[in-house]
């Protein structure tokens, strides 16, 4: 899969880009533009690429990307035929009103935001989310000149409130297309095999690097191991499968790659805090 450098156009007369986006999954592979990003995510789960944050992702997921920050919604290999993938995405340049527009208007507090935004924000307060979900759901149907204030109250709400950043304080977006790339195929081959046992040689074959290249090369981009990524991949997808499906706790751990019960219980507990069953039962 070949990262693309998007180019993102709005309609004549607009400021920005707020579109509804269906699919069975979505299909933007590890990408990059230099439109800032509001994502919503409406229907599906998996995992999701921020800079080098590596989560789950699930419904009402809202996450602020920067600009030129490399990012990726990877939904689980095995949905069920009648799933679908669902998002609200905002796109807009920083000086989408102008290059000092927040400076001389007294919103120094969004231009902060607006610069911080190349690792990944979430707003903490799940209340805080339901407002901002809102005004998302709704944006669609307005008109440019409201959109804009929609968004301008987004942004205000998001500089206003508690965020969490999802990339590591040292971050930079690379813009690199090789990079993309090489994860593209480490991301594509996990969810792709993800109940087989992973050669982490085979792996580092298709990157052309020798093992200990590839474990060096993927901590450095990702800040955790090799072996934490397949087991947080692993552990999303039984989550999932314990949710949606009323399949054994026996069989989901075999499904999501683990041939024992009780490695299976382990990891599960380490990474959730709960075990399976309580998880199930929660739900």
């Amino acid at each position: 899969m070949k990262t693309q450098f998007i180019k993102i156009t709005a309609n004549p007369g607009e400021l920005l880009v707020a579109r509804e986006v269906k699919e069975k999954k979505f299909s933007a592979p590890l990408h990059y533009h230099p439109e800032l990003e509001l994502t919503l995510i409406l229907e599906s789960s998996g995992k999701r690429f921020i800079g080098d944050s590596i989560e789950n992702f699930e419904p009402g997921d809202l996450v602020l990307v920067g600009e030129n920050t490399p990012h990726f919604w990877c939904n689980n290999d095995n949905l069920s035929d009648d799933s679908y993938s669902l998002a609200i995405v905002v796109q807009f340049n920083k000086c989408f009103l102008g290059q000092n527009f927040f400076k001389l208007t007294g919103g120094e507090h969004i231009d902060k935001l607006i610069n911080s935004s190349s690792r990944g924000i979430c707003l903490k307060d799940p209340s805080i989310r339901e407002i901002v979900k809102e005004k998302l759901l709704k944006i669609l149907d307005l008109s440019t000149f409201e959109k804009t204030l929609a968004l301008l109250e987004i942004l205000n709400i998001f500089s206003k409130s508690d965020v969490y950043y999802l990339s590591s304080t040292g971050f930079k977006p690379y813009l690199n297309e090789i990079d993309c790339t090489r994860m593209n195929k480490v991301f594509n081959y996990v969810y792709h095999n993800i109940n087989s046992s992973f050669d982490v040689s085979e792996i580092a074959g298709l990157l052309n690097m020798s093992v200990s290249a590839f474990s060096h090369y993927f901590k450095k981009r990702t800040q955790k191991t090799f072996t934490q990524f397949i087991n947080e991949t692993r552990i999303g997808n039984a989550k999932r499968l314990l949710i949606e499906t009323d399949k054994s706790i026996a069989e989901i751990a075999y499904e999501s790659g683990y041939n024992s019960l009780s490695n299976f219980n382990k990891q599960f507990d380490s990474l959730v805090k709960f075990s399976p069953k309580a998880f199930r039962k929660n739900y």
